[in-house]
């Protein structure tokens, strides 16, 4: 905002006897009284309405970053003005790298708050103002164009892929190359959710393959819904198969894991806990980087990799049905949208039934070799 334009919201704000900073004159009463009211906010309405847990913890997470920036303003953090928010929407953009629809987000959650106060009588915030509102109207936070993964065709993956000696780190990349998965949805993964037609692991692991939806499915994998486990983003449950190439990686693994009595299939090599997405992160930085870093004309190979080379794989160059690619991916098919469950059954238990057979047929191979140090 430049100063030219704060002199005429000034001079209009004079003229209608209106207030640029309406919010001012009650921050000493806030830093007064011993009540928080972000935490009336978390409790009435996060906790009340059984929001996620991961939700929850993003939520306090921005409270702590806006409570710390109104701090450095020298005003309490529930007396802003326009300009506080406005330099906080360029704090988190210049200084902690946060991308512009990361900062609507945040915005638009804290005018979530905002309008609690507002609903509330015995909040002085008066509905006609509307801080993080203005902010958003006025500032551009469109995310900018995204460049276009380069092109690694099979053959090249799988060279890449003979270079990954440790089990662990190549069942993180050839599950998500060869299943679809995001991040999240590969660090949820838990010993029902695969089934393996192996004796010997199921009896070591009971819990393997219990989950219904697989139970009966003997060499696949349920992939559960963000409703069922926290961070994960798919709406609708799937089903896929595990090739003879996963199970190994799978079987390999598991017959070096930690018993830890953790139900996470990957655990981490130092805590022995629920493998980050950090950690799948990082390990496709280590396989991949700096050969595909960001380029002029393609961005970096990131774990999401896994998931774009999927969908192009089976849409493009198998060109298989644009519904059963949805369901492989979690997506929403046409014949599931209503959200019924009903509908949702339908959805999973007969895209699997179409996409068997196709997917162990055609799925392509990144030649899993016997890995010289396959320990944990």
């Amino acid at each position: 905002m430049t100063e030219q334009t704060d002199s005429r919201r000034e001079i209009l704000a004079d003229a209608f006897d209106r207030e640029t900073d309406p919010l001012k004159r009650y921050e000493p009463t806030f830093s007064q009284i011993d009540i928080d009211p972000f935490e009336m906010f978390y409790s009435e309405i996060l906790e009340a309405n059984n929001n996620a847990e991961g939700t929850k913890t993003a939520y306090r997470r921005l409270f702590d970053q806006w409570r710390n920036h109104m701090q450095s303003e020298g005003r309490h953090p529930a007396c802003p003005n326009e300009q506080h928010v406005r330099l906080f929407a360029e704090h988190c953009l210049e200084h902690r790298n946060n991308q512009p629809d990361t900062v609507r987000t945040k915005l638009r959650r804290l005018s979530g708050v905002f309008e609690y106060w507002q609903s509330d009588t015995v909040f002085p915030h008066s509905q006609d103002f509307k801080p993080f509102e203005q902010v958003t109207s006025k500032m551009d936070l469109r995310r900018p164009a995204q460049k276009e993964p380069p092109r690694i065709p099979v053959p090249t993956l799988r060279e890449i892929l003979e270079a990954v000696t440790h089990i662990r780190d190549w069942l993180v990349i050839g599950s998500q190359l060869k299943l679809g998965l995001r991040a999240s949805e590969l660090c949820n993964l838990q010993l029902q959710d695969i089934n393996l037609d192996h004796d010997e692991l199921n009896r070591f692991y009971p819990d393997l393959g219990t989950h219904p939806e697989v139970s009966d499915r003997p060499n696949a994998v349920y992939v559960a819904t963000r409703e069922e486990r926290d961070k994960n983003k798919s709406r609708n449950p799937r089903v896929l198969p595990l090739d003879e190439e996963l199970q190994s990686a799978v079987t390999r693994y598991l017959l070096t894991r930690p018993d830890s009595g953790a139900p996470w299939v990957i655990l981490s090599h130092t805590t022995h806990s629920q493998v980050s997405q950090e950690y799948v992160n990082s390990t496709w930085r280590d396989v991949f980087r700096p050969e595909y870093d960001e380029t002029a004309e393609h961005r970096a190979v990131t774990s999401h990799f896994g998931r774009h080379r999927f969908t192009t794989y089976w849409r493009v160059e198998q060109d298989l049905n644009r519904e059963l690619v949805k369901y492989m991916r979690g997506d929403t098919p046409q014949d599931a949208s209503n959200g019924g469950r009903d509908a949702i059954d339908e959805y999973l238990h007969t895209y699997y039934e179409d996409i068997e057979s196709i997917y162990r047929e055609r799925i392509f191979s990144l030649g899993l070799n016997d890995p010289t140090t396959p320990g944990y």
